[in-house]
């Protein structure tokens, strides 16, 4: 069961001006699912506005009915889009750069470079770029060697840090508890919560979205086919 912020609904109803802004913005990702970069910035806007709320309760559920693919593949989407952009204002810049983006890029090869810095991500693309057309697995080595790098450099051992096993099967059995409970209901949950509470409450929920989709990135880096 995906648990996610955006269930507590939102009843506040689109404005006019949102409304048009919505039709503007799926005619650009009807236009362009298959050229990711203005999809991915058009999807971007629509989850930040929450212009879906009129019709669907959470992102991921507006993805699904609306465009017939998942919230993480949605979100996957707007992250690819907006490291294209950075690339496009440094290494890959129409005039000026030296590693241009290849006309038919994908969000799979821009995918490693999420998790990097900006100038990582630069680095590594122009790294890519040198070894001849970047692809997904030229992208995700380079990316992988340069994070390991940098872990190794943090602890000054020469080894990755790893969390402790006891560690990792709290954590792992604490998403799968949640995602797998009966129960679970935002309502409940929050009724008779205070200000001070729900702020507490949507700080810490924030902070585990962060990390799920952290999570979600890491496993489809690794296991692209999922």
């Amino acid at each position: 069961m995906h648990v996610s912020l955006d269930t507590i609904a939102d009843s506040i109803p689109l404005t006019t001006v949102e409304r048009a802004r919505l039709a503007e913005l799926e005619s650009v990702v009807k236009r362009t699912l298959d050229g990711f970069l203005e999809c991915g910035k058009a999807l971007a806007e629509i989850r930040s506005g929450r212009l879906y709320r009129q019709q669907h309760a959470t992102f991921e559920d507006y993805c699904v009915k609306r465009w017939g693919f998942g919230g993480a593949h949605g979100l996957d989407l707007v992250r690819s889009a907006e490291v294209a952009e950075r690339l496009l204002a440094g290494p890959a810049a129409p005039e000026a750069g030296d590693s241009p983006l290849p006309i038919d890029l994908s969000p799979a090869t821009l995918r490693p470079l999420q998790k990097l810095d900006p100038p990582l991500q630069s680095a590594v693309w122009r790294l890519a770029s040198r070894v001849g057309k970047p692809t997904h697995h030229v992208v995700a080595k380079i990316a992988r060697i340069v994070e390991n790098a940098i872990n190794e450099g943090t602890n000054g051992t020469g080894t990755k840090s790893t969390p402790p096993p006891s560690e990792k099967k709290v954590f792992l059995l604490s998403v799968h508890r949640l995602a797998d409970s009966p129960w679970f209901s935002p309502q409940l949950i929050i009724r008779g919560v205070d200000r001070v509470t729900a702020r507490k409450h949507l700080a810490a929920a924030q902070a585990l979205l962060s990390r799920l989709h952290e999570l979600i990135g890491e496993l489809r880096r690794e296991f692209p086919e999922l």
